[in-house]
């Protein structure tokens, strides 16, 4: 996406205004391209952000200080994000593309381990745009909780912003190359606050300097990577996109014809794929799809458009569906993976060359995947509900089938009887949604309350934005195994909630960076229990995982990484600035497994959203947009964790474990981490509510040995915590 604007900046084409032609305007933003810029600008980049995933620290500073800004010039600011995937940008292709940043990060961390830092900083910042998606969902809640109007278009966002420019819903669209290329006549690239700067380009601008058609033009700019419709084919195996300049020369070669550029080399590469692709992509250039003013999700020139649409866009969902997803409701994911009946798995941050990352996506992942996908399909036509589904993993050619079908029925039963009004739901529900949900369900008496089926099969039950959040996460709850169809606590609920209620009597959490910090932290380590892979076994080889721990016995080895791999499922205290210190790829392989883990927890929660929904439980006369998005930014699992808490809990774990005489401050290393000693204590606090639930849970679902692991480690921490409280690093 930057490509085009260097290129556009280079050759002069950027047209320059004053801010304050824009007042009492309204603009509308493609949210990806802005989420990029921020990403790679050189004042906002975090160039280390993958090598710690989670959110950049300062970038919730970055955002609140452009809409103080847009305040300031009174301009009307409304993010659209993009939607599902076009079919032009097939999951074979989309598998390419993630093998090219997996290789990029490969040679950064080769670099780190070379103890080549500045070299090494900046090869991870080379992909500081890849495994976003996390990223969008924050910035959807954090502008809708800051009161900016958001939307999630059906597919890209670049026709929406150009639909809303022509029919009057705002006054300039600001974004990439997308928006010339589906129509627009102009679009703001940058706004320069210091300068108080507008730049902007016009499409017919750059065709006439091109000396290009409007059809060249458009060639030019898919070609070349500047359009996210479709890869570049002639992107090199590190992942750099190609000057667009190179592949103008080609293009004025053929005479601006990109089709017959691709047939010779088709022909000299045999990559009928792409040609294949490339035949996707125009069409779904010229007929777009887009929401209209009355909530219509409609076809560009539809009347011209050929009968397989589905082809080139995807397979059409329900309108119903594109309503959700416009409002925030649920994201693509599943909506995309349900379109094409396809699961695609890309590589982690880490690489995902762990045998544990591909067995817990290809195997222990799958239940979860397919519940999801069972979920939605309940509401769908036969299409869905009959078709055979299959996973893609980048690791192998081999597609596997997924019991969606299977699925379907036992959901529907499970979900007729969550209809619970809000005289029984907690008055806390909405700020601690899984432990006060799960909290209910502790009681058996209250429990036998919460069997609620509509009466009579009436529709509109559900009135209030508590009751929307309440039977998601209580549909939720039961479907994950923690509650029996009878609404009482499973083995793993009543564990689960033992933890919970260690995290309300120890203090835990207060200690959140946000309100459901705790709860989440706790709730998927419980996860990662049920799916055997919270332990203190060594996964990752070392090499090529550098990074894990090596100070002590093996003893105390094997401690510090149970205890740091609980650490990474929280948040720690950052200046708002770019994080500087110590990497671990060995923790930061963990630290992808639960994200994927935390991945799917959200993708199940969404589509028990929507299901609810689309199944007429909710009244549409008291729930409106605002309620909609409300629930959207309400359900657990919005924010993932860095790894910062768990590279603070490893270091000092490790201090602790050398030798009195070579022990060093771990606050010299973290040069900007804000409260490290309130960090680890809410670390050993986290640690305690997940020990907690781990030592009253029944054997048949935790067993003696990893209890025992539970108890020896936490044995091993209270005594090094005890033994550093006269000798402190921090």
């Amino acid at each position: 996406m930057a490509a085009f604007k260097e290129w556009a900046q280079s050759e002069s084409l950027e047209y320059n205004g004053k801010i304050e032609q824009f007042r009492k305007s309204c603009i509308a933003f493609d949210a990806e391209d802005y989420l990029d810029t921020l990403l790679t600008a050189a004042l906002s980049r975090e160039p280390l952000l993958p090598a710690l995933g989670g959110l950049p620290f300062a970038l919730q500073k970055h955002v609140d200080d452009d809409l103080q800004r847009f305040r300031d010039a009174e301009i009307k600011p409304v993010f659209v994000f993009n939607g599902l995937q076009a079919a032009s940008k097939d999951g074979a292709m989309v598998a390419r593309e993630a093998k090219r940043a997996a290789k990029v990060l490969d040679d950064a961390w080769s670099i780190y381990d070379q103890g080549r830092g500045e070299d090494a900083v900046n090869a991870f910042g080379k992909a500081c745009t890849y495994k976003t998606d996390h990223i969008s969902r924050w910035l959807f809640a954090h502008l809708h909780k800051a009161g900016i109007s958001v939307q999630t278009t059906p597919y890209s966002a670049a026709p929406q912003l150009v639909y809303m420019q022509q029919h009057g819903f705002c006054d300039g669209i600001a974004g990439s190359a997308a928006c010339l290329v589906f129509g627009g006549e102009r679009v703001i690239t940058s706004f320069a606050w210091d300068t108080g700067v507008v730049s902007w380009v016009d499409a017919g601008t750059c065709q006439g300097r091109l000396n290009f058609s409007v059809e060249a033009f458009v060639d030019l700019l898919l070609l070349s990577g500047c359009v996210p419709t479709l890869l570049p084919p002639y992107a090199e195996a590190e992942g750099e996109v190609p000057h667009i300049q190179a592949v103008r020369a080609m293009l004025t070669q053929m005479r601006g014809d990109g089709y017959a550029l691709l047939l010779q080399r088709q022909q000299q590469h045999k990559d009928e794929e792409y040609l294949d692709a490339f035949r996707k992509a125009r069409f779904a250039i010229k007929h777009p799809v887009y929401t209209t003013t009355d909530g219509t999700v409609e076809t560009r020139d539809a009347a011209k458009a050929p009968g397989d649409v589905h082809q080139f866009t995807g397979q059409r969902l329900p309108d119903e569906l594109y309503y959700y997803l416009l409002r925030g409701v649920t994201g693509a994911r599943i909506l995309d993976w349900s379109a094409h009946r396809q699961v695609t798995e890309i590589p982690p941050l880490d690489g995902g060359n762990s045998q544990p990352y591909q067995d817990l996506v290809q195997n222990k992942l799958v239940d979860l995947r397919v519940k999801a996908l069972a979920v939605i399909a309940v509401n769908l036509n036969r299409y869905f509900q009959h078709g055979v589904f299959h996973a893609a993993y980048w690791f192998s050619d081999v597609k596997i089938p997924l019991p969606v079908r299977e699925g379907i029925e036992p959901v529907k039963a499970m979900m007729s009887k969550w209809h619970v009004r809000e005289a029984v739901l907690p008055g806390s529900l909405t700020s601690h949604p899984l432990a006060e949900a799960l909290g209910l369900l502790s009681d058996e008496k209250t429990a036998k309350l919460t069997v609620t089926e509509r009466p009579n099969g009436a529709p509109s039950v559900l009135e209030k934005s508590v009751e929307l959040l309440g039977n998601t996460v209580l549909r939720f709850l039961q479907d994950a195994g923690y509650v029996y169809a009878d609404h009482t606590l499973s083995a793993w609920g009543k564990a689960l909630q033992a933890a919970f209620k260690e995290a309300q009597s120890n203090g835990y959490v207060e200690m959140g960076v946000t309100e459901t910090e705790s709860e989440e932290a706790i709730f998927l380590a419980f996860e990662l229990l049920k799916l055997k892979i919270l332990n203190s076994q060594h996964m990752f080889p070392t090499p090529p995982y550098s990074g894990p721990p090596l100070r002590g016995s093996t003893t105390d080895k094997d401690n510090t990484l149970l205890v740091s791999r609980v650490a990474c499922l929280g948040l720690f205290s950052h200046r708002k600035i770019g994080y500087t210190g110590p990497l671990s790829r060995h923790l930061l392989a963990y630290h992808q497994m639960t994200t994927a883990v935390r991945a799917s927890l959200r993708d199940l929660l969404e589509m028990h959203a929507c299901a609810m929904l689309m199944s007429g439980s909710v009244s549409r006369k008291t729930i409106g947009d605002k309620e909609l998005r409300d629930l959207g930014v309400s359900l657990p699992f919005t924010r993932e964790p860095d790894l910062g808490l768990a590279l603070v809990v490893k270091s000092y774990l490790d201090e602790l474990s050398n030798e009195p005489a070579k022990r060093q401050d771990i606050t010299r290393w973290f040069n900007y981490v804000t409260d490290m000693e309130g960090d680890l204590q809410k670390a050993w606090k986290m640690w305690a509510c997940v020990n907690a639930g781990v030592q009253a849970a029944e054997t048949s679902i935790i067993g003696d040995s990893i209890k025992k692991m539970f108890k020896i480690a936490d044995d091993w921490l209270q005594e090094k915590i005890a033994a550093a409280a006269s000798n402190a690093l921090v």
